[in-house]
């Protein structure tokens, strides 16, 4: 086999499809999944579309044209907020879009008309966190504007939270939405059919009893593909965890001072690796580098390996603490979070290995 690799385990990701939209449909809420994390991988596609899952979300509309392709016909939402200058092809293919400029649902609404249809519209509200959105108090102007235009619906209002800043979804900010969305009724003598609170990070609400029952969408990737909250720092209890794991070949296994030698770059700083000196340490260098992975995603899953740094083709570990005796040429593992997920799944120097077990 060449390496690097990454095995996938399809039937867990299946199950844990499945696991979810039954958790959201006991409380009501439906399941937008977020498909983005494979890259457009359609034998991992399939997983989604066995479990009849009815509504996805990608920000790449070369990902979303394959699912068409396919045969999806469920609902299809732009996850991340459309270039103009990709609408008058991505509404050929979408249903939904997230907006938080003008300009945007002009142009998509330009597009819908050409083509005679609607898309919903679902505008994303900033709660804290710092991502895309527009203010609360200019939520009503949008609004406003959206209304008037031929070819788009609003349809509801929404949240990222956790995403960039890492603010937290709490009970206090999810109910600001409501908030929002009555105001733009009342205002607007509308109907705001959906409310989208958030992302995978929100389904802690659920279990602390903390959601409003008028929360009635969320937009969960990370959840299903690995059974992980990294933002609250979790393992769904009932999910398959670490779905994705990444093979990875040693190219050099040599003893070397822990300490870097000579003059470093940038003012004094090097590369800002944080090195401790621990004297002459047992090191080996794996064939994969950030070209890949997120090397800080990476988690061993032989104790006594510490993941040190990466260049763009080249992972950095000590393997002092390593009970068992390893060999240039050996194959280590490692769980991966969802951004080292992420960046596997997009290269093409990762292998794809697709397992049913």
């Amino acid at each position: 086999m060449d390496f690097p690799v990454i095995d996938i385990y399809l039937n867990k990701i299946e199950e844990n499809a499945l696991q979810m939209k039954a958790m959201l449909n006991d409380n009501n809420i439906n399941l937008t999944a977020v498909v983005k994390g494979f890259a457009g991988d359609l034998k991992v596609f399939n997983c989604f579309q066995k479990a009849a899952i009815n509504s996805i979300a990608d920000s790449r509309l070369q990902n979303i044209k394959k699912y068409r392709a396919a045969g999806y016909q469920g609902e299809i939402m732009m996850l991340r907020i459309p270039m103009c200058s990709e609408l008058e092809e991505a509404v050929k293919y979408i249903d939904t879009t997230l907006i938080s400029e003008i300009e945007t649902a002009r142009a998509a609404a330009k597009a819908a008309v050409k083509l005679n249809k609607e898309i919903k519209v679902i505008i994303m509200v900033d709660l804290g966190d710092r991502r895309e959105g527009v203010l609360a108090e200019n939520l009503k102007e949008l609004a406003a504007e959206i209304i008037k235009l031929d070819g788009l619906k609003l349809d509801g209002i929404g949240t990222n939270l956790g995403c960039f800043a890492g603010v937290l979804p709490d009970e206090k900010n999810t109910k600001e939405l409501i908030k929002y969305k009555k105001e733009l009724e009342k205002e607007f003598s509308i109907k705001i059919n959906r409310i989208s609170a958030g992302n995978t990070a929100t389904t802690i609400l659920l279990n602390n009893n903390e959601l409003s029952s008028s929360i009635n969408n969320l937009r969960i990737g990370e959840g299903i593909l690995l059974g992980t909250d990294i933002i609250n720092e979790r393992l769904f209890n009932n999910l398959n965890h670490y779905n994705f794991r990444l093979r990875a070949e040693i190219i050099e296994l040599k003893a070397k001072p822990s300490n870097p030698e000579g003059e470093m770059a940038f003012g004094g700083k090097g590369r800002n690796q944080i090195l401790k000196d621990q004297g002459l340490r047992q090191r080996a260098i794996a064939a994969v580098g950030k070209q890949d992975i997120d090397y800080h995603g990476l988690y061993p899953l032989d104790k006594g390996i510490e993941v040190l740094g990466a260049s763009s083709d080249h992972l950095i570990m000590d393997v002092t603490d390593l009970k068992r005796k390893i060999a240039v040429g050996d194959i280590l593992t490692f769980k991966m979070n969802y951004s080292a997920m992420l960046r596997a799944m997009t290269s093409v120097y990762v292998k794809k290995n697709y397992l049913n077990k």
